[in-house]
């Protein structure tokens, strides 16, 4: 590659001169991550607008009513907050790592520096798989609300009787209306990102004035009796008042709000966009994390305070708690639109984004590196909207919704484990890092087997004897292993934008968290897990355990060594090892880049 070695010379190159194993655990460095070409033109300010528009969504407009009206009533705001203080965590590892490590792909990104080349090919393949599906299903339901309230239901109903579709388990019409959604957001990120970055800010100017609008008058207009009637209803909404579902409903609101929270990585999805990544995007993570927490929490306050939480049972819910004011169901409508537009565009922004950054590693085909001449990745937009185009014509949304999976989860645990692993070593003689770098892996591996032991038992076994027993016995091993992590282990020192407190402790509770909300999820999330982790399996194995670029980068420096290129000048030579040697894990510790 020193000598820009085109990829097809590459591939007579003998396989078995890089071992399977190596090439599976190797890692990438701060000396072989490739140039991105892409332009950096976001400061912070853009960065916390693209963070507000994939975070915010249509959630706070769809999802808050009906979680306030069947699961917490009044409570949702505690559930918010709880959920808030659980994503916080995770929201603290990523920044510390996006200081860290610079480059684009967010979780995949840090699992390469640290976990090795099989874990970041698994999980960033996954990831792109999932954030497809849950594209497809922001577009399905923006072409939803934008027919509602620009044309009144008449394009579905057009397509509803010209292109119906009577297939078991498909949508009942071909949504060309989605489709042309889907290509209009495309070609907005074909543009250019700050032009994406440009219209999502103007989005989202209105979004946060509507949700302003809804605060004020909710809390202006509404009643504090709101907070405490009595249901009609006992068997369906629970027994009134500000808990009507109990403390349980509580908590149980608030392993479902912690999804809300999720999409605050896809900020590091723009490091090589950022004028200043590592210093820029962690700042950015927290703004938008503080941001998000305020506005949930009050708009949850400001809704049950205007309306009885079991009047919004309905996805229009927030619109409803207001019929009373028409101008202000017209204000919520518009700011569910464009939030869901917004989420759109940031979605397709963080998609393809980590399909660039993994065809620059050679994780999948490199020619989806290609980039414009106004610096933006053409083919890996074109291909990250091929599956959602495919799920908007094909699928109902609520076969769409049912698809996004608990994957998110999985992600948020492996950055919290790269933190442990990057903060906390063995201690080492001599300069033999790798050992001690394989220490620290199997150590973290072993906490969150026993994060998982802990929470199944709570999970499965409930209160009984056996279940507090055993999940008590998993959670102290645990703890144990933490304390002796800390006492242990050399902390390594390096210097960063941003680092998490409280290390190793904070990212074991966030592992913790996220593992109770992973076995709560239903067998049929976990199937979905699975395929698409064998999908990422897969190809990786098909592609990128063959052509990465780090392989590429060690069978060249083997075949030259083999043809004796290596007598050409001592300065080549002295440059081609210098460039090698950034391949080799036996020379650094993980992710010391500033060593």
């Amino acid at each position: 590659l020193l000598y820009t070695i085109k990829f097809e010379e590459m591939k007579d190159v003998t396989l078995a001169k890089v071992p399977i194993l190596e090439r599976l655990t190797q890692r990438r460095t701060p000396d072989s991550a490739p140039d991105e070409g892409l332009n950096r033109c976001l400061g912070i300010p853009d960065l916390v607008n693209s963070g507000f528009s994939i975070v915010v969504g249509a959630g706070i407009f769809v999802i808050t009513p009906v979680l306030a009206a069947n699961t917490t009533g009044p409570a949702v705001t505690l559930s918010y907050l709880i959920a808030g203080l659980a994503a916080l965590v995770s929201a603290l590892t990523y920044a510390e790592l996006a200081g860290r490590f610079t480059g684009i792909g967010s979780a995949y990104l840090y699992v390469y520096y640290v976990l090795g080349e099989l874990a970041a090919g698994v999980i960033g393949i996954s990831m792109i798989i999932e954030q497809m599906i849950g594209l497809a299903s922001l577009i399905k339901s923006l072409s939803i609300y934008s027919d509602q309230l620009l044309f009144n239901g008449t394009i579905i109903a057009f397509e509803a009787e010209k292109f119906a579709i009577d297939i078991p388990f498909m949508t009942k019409y071909v949504d060309l209306f989605g489709l042309l959604i889907l290509l209009a957001c495309g070609a907005l990120n074909l543009w250019g990102v700050k032009e994406t970055v440009v219209v999502s800010a103007i989005c989202n100017v209105v979004v946060v004035v509507s949700l302003f609008i809804i605060i004020i008058m909710g809390f202006v207009k509404g009643s504090v009796t709101n907070w405490d009637n009595n249901a009609p209803d006992a068997e369906n909404f629970g027994t009134g008042g500000y808990f009507p579902y109990g403390i349980s409903g509580v908590f149980m609101g608030a392993s479902l709000a912690y999804f809300s929270y999720g999409g605050f990585d896809a900020i590091a999805c723009l490091g090589c966009e950022a004028r200043n990544p590592q210093k820029d995007i962690p700042v950015s993570i927290l703004l938008t994390f503080s941001l998000v927490v305020t506005l949930y929490i009050l708009v949850c306050g400001a809704i049950t305070y205007m309306a009885p939480y079991y009047t919004l049972t309905h996805e229009a819910g927030m619109a409803l708690a207001f019929h009373t004011i028409p101008w202000v169901v017209v204000v919520v409508s518009l700011g569910a639109v464009l939030a869901t537009a917004t989420g759109s565009f940031a979605s397709v922004l963080a998609t393809s984004r980590i399909l660039f950054s993994m065809a620059q590693d050679g994780i999948v085909f490199q020619h989806l590196k290609y980039v414009s001449s106004n610096q933006v990745p053409v083919l890996s937009i074109i291909v990250s909207l091929v599956l959602p185009a495919l799920g908007i014509l094909l699928l109902d949304i609520e076969e769409l919704v049912m698809m996004n999976s608990g994957g998110a989860l999985i992600c948020f645990c492996l950055t919290n484990m790269c933190v442990i692993v990057g903060r906390y070593q063995p201690h080492v003689t001599h300069d033999s890092y790798t050992k001690a770098e394989k220490h620290s892996i199997v150590t973290v591996l072993i906490l969150w087997a026993l994060c998982l032991a802990s929470s199944a038992c709570f999970n499965f076994l409930g209160l009984t004897a056996a279940g507090i027993t055993t999940g008590t016995v998993f959670l102290l091993a645990a703890i144990a292993l933490l304390a002796f992590t800390q006492s242990n282990f050399a902390e390594v020192k390096k210097p960063s934008a941003f680092r998490c407190p409280l290390v190793p402790w904070l990212p074991g509770i966030g592992m913790y968290v996220n593992s109770a909300l992973m076995v709560s999820l239903p067998m049929m999330t976990w199937i979905r897990v699975s395929v698409c982790t064998v999908l990422g399996l897969l190809c990786y194995v098909a592609y990128g355990l063959r052509y990465s670029n780090i392989t590429l980068g060690k069978k060249s420096r083997l075949e030259w060594v083999r043809e004796g290129e290596d007598t050409e000048g001592e300065e080549d030579d002295e440059d081609m090892m210098s460039y090698h040697d950034s391949y080799n894990d036996t020379d650094k510790l993980v992710g010391n880049e500033f060593r």
